[in-house]
């Protein structure tokens, strides 16, 4: 997946061949995350989930996303749909600005490690809602490397598509 000017494009067979597929417009942190409730490059939801952190210690050596072993500073905590709704931009935006009310009690565990420098490394969301909602465990970890440098360009098209895995959580709890 590609995020450019909040376009998203899929390839791959997923999206029904080899060529790229204009996805709709979302935010460039769509094409990293999938059903990633975490933007770790929002500021405004990492310092809330830093701030309320009941868990804040060194931790032990993670890989980034190229398998590259770095030492780690770790964050953990738990947070409501709700309260990661108000707190969040980006979360906001991938429900389409709409929490179903009768998720917004649904606890979310998350973990961060970052280099000792503060950027993230390893971001990790875990929701159980329970018996009764369509989806009874989410499990997801997101693994960043720096330094990078890269401009990211628009593939060309051959169509339009649904994107096949990141819309489970918008089409469950934007409802």
């Amino acid at each position: 997946m590609r995020g450019v000017g909040g376009v998203l494009y899929g390839a791959g067979p997923a999206y029904g061949g080899k060529s790229w597929v204009r996805l709709g417009k979302a935010p460039g942190g769509a094409a990293l995350y999938g059903d990633q409730i975490i933007d770790a490059f929002d500021l405004g939801t990492l310092k809330a989930l830093v701030a309320s952190a009941s868990s804040s210690k060194p931790g032990s050596t993670v890989h980034d996303a190229d398998d590259r072993a770095v030492k780690a500073w770790s964050y953990r905590g738990t947070i409501t749909f709700g309260q990661l709704f108000k707190v969040s931009k980006p979360f906001r935006q991938m429900l389409g600005g709409r929490l179903a009310p009768k998720y917004g009690r649904v606890i979310v565990h998350w973990g961060i490690a970052t280099d000792l420098t503060g950027k993230p490394v390893v971001v990790q969301a875990v929701w159980r809602p329970g018996e009764g909602y369509p989806m009874q465990k989410v499990a997801v970890a997101t693994r960043f490397s720096w330094p990078v440098k890269a401009t990211i360009k628009a593939p060309r098209t051959t169509g339009t598509a649904r994107n096949p895995y990141g819309d489970d959580v918008i089409d469950t709890f934007g409802s």
